[in-house]
């Protein structure tokens, strides 16, 4: 891990002044926060809290690019989060993210409050199945539900979000079942969804998903959003996003 840590390089995040250290041994952002952080309705001074962060992209582009002024991560592996912290550092951005080594499945009291107005996820989307973890740990816990589950998310956000908070992840879209039950049964009502596409003519191979608590029922479904056009290219919206837009409604 120590040897990996050392050989991070720094690159550009997004197409505006974001930059990220990475590796491919450790850490490698992909799209996915990126997409979800689109998704997200926030208002710049409601306070939201990534679980499981990673090196920390949802929180630099909530702050950098959203101009969201109290971003939290937090984030379970001692050295992950230590890349998330140098990740903020090198962005300037320490005044509005904080970044916390600990367990979703039992957040320290003392440490976070039931004060979120929203939390977010990029989860594992894999249940582990025998034959197909890689052997770096780091990168098996970020695909597979190794340390948690989906329900251990939903049930972590159920806990530390206000009685009119929101939880909003990016999944499977063949979890979709799966993801709505486990926040009914936590008290978040599905209220906005987005099924996205690698390209034109392609099957979704995300679902993006809002919920809130004691909502009222009723589901806003968003035009199906691609990646790459009929070219293998970025699509005009996919562009939008990376230069920190959100993601279009129709």
């Amino acid at each position: 891990m120590v040897e990996a840590l050392q050989e991070m390089e720094v690159n550009r995040l997004g197409l505006g002044r974001l930059r990220i250290m990475q590796g491919a041994g450790v850490f490698k952002f992909t799209v996915d926060p990126i997409l979800l952080a689109a998704f997200c309705r926030i208002n710049r001074k409601e306070r939201v809290l990534d679980l499981g962060t990673g090196g920390g992209v949802l929180p630099l582009w909530l702050a950098g690019y959203r101009d969201v002024q109290h971003v939290t991560g937090l984030e379970l592996q001692e050295e992950i989060a230590a890349l998330a912290v140098k990740n903020v550092t090198l962005n300037g951005l320490e005044d509005r993210i904080r970044i916390i080594h600990g367990d979703l499945r039992a957040p320290d009291p003392e440490v976070l409050q039931p004060n979120f107005k929203w939390v977010v996820s990029n989860p594992p989307y894999l249940k582990p199945a025998a034959g197909l973890i890689m052997d770096n740990p780091v990168l098996a816990r970020s695909k597979f539900e190794l340390t948690c589950t989906l329900e251990d998310v939903v049930k972590a956000a159920a806990s530390l979000t206000l009685n009119n908070g929101r939880l909003a992840l990016i999944h499977l879209p063949e979890r979709l079942p799966e993801i709505m039950a486990i926040m009914d049964k936590h008290g978040f009502v599905p209220k906005r969804l987005a099924l996205v596409h690698p390209k034109y003519g392609c099957p979704p191979h995300r679902v993006l998903i809002e919920g809130r608590k004691a909502a009222k029922p009723g589901l806003l479904i968003y035009k199906p959003f691609y990646l790459h056009n009929k070219e293998g290219e970025f699509t005009g919206e996919m562009m939008e996003v990376y230069r920190g837009g959100e993601l279009p409604q129709k």
